[in-house]
C-alpha cells in the first residue's frame, strides 16, 4: 500500500537525483505500509535510520551540483536540507526515548517534505542545472 506516488511532475531532469527521490518515496511508502498492518512502531527505528544515512547521501550529491554549477540559490536550499537532517534527528530522539505515536509524525513530515520540497525547491534548480550540462 502506498500514501505517495512518484510522478512524472516531480523529475528534476537529473536521473541520479530523480533515483534519489524515488528512493525517498519508497521509504515513506515502506512506513505507510507498516502502518497499515499496524506494524509501524517495529518499523520506524530502521526507518529513521534509513532515512538519516540515505538523506545525507542524496543532500550531499545536490550540494556537489550546487557548487559545480555555482548554483545561485544554494544557501537558501542548503538551510532546507539542514531543517530536514534536524528534524529527522529530533524524530531519532523520539524514537530512543520510545515516545508513543512518531511514526504518525515521521510519515506526516515526510509525506509534506517530499511533496513540497521537490515540486518548489529541487524544481527551481532545474533549469540551471540543464544550463550546466548537469544531467
Amino acid at each position: 500500500m502506498t500514501i505517495a506516488n512518484w510522478k512524472p511532475e516531480y523529475s528534476v531532469s537529473v536521473k541520479s537525483i530523480d533515483e534519489d527521490h524515488q528512493k525517498l518515496f519508497d521509504l515513506l511508502n515502506q512506513l505507510f505500509d507498516a502502518m497499515t498492518k499496524g506494524k509501524g512502531k517495529t518499523i520506524i527505528p530502521d526507518i529513521i535510520k534509513e532515512l538519516e544515512s540515505y538523506s545525507v547521501y542524496h543532500f550531499n550529491r545536490e550540494e556537489l551540483y550546487f557548487k559545480a554549477t555555482n548554483y545561485p540559490d544554494s544557501v537558501k536550499h542548503i538551510q532546507e536540507h539542514q531543517y530536514f537532517k534536524q528534524k529527522i534527528a529530533d524524530l531519532k530522539k523520539d524514537v530512543e526515548a520510545n515516545k508513543g505515536m512518531v511514526a504518525p509524525d515521521v510519515l506526516g513530515f515526510m509525506s509534506d517534505w517530499l511533496k513540497n520540497h521537490i515540486a518548489i525547491c529541487d524544481k527551481a534548480y532545474e533549469e540551471h542545472f540543464k544550463k550546466y550540462g548537469v544531467v
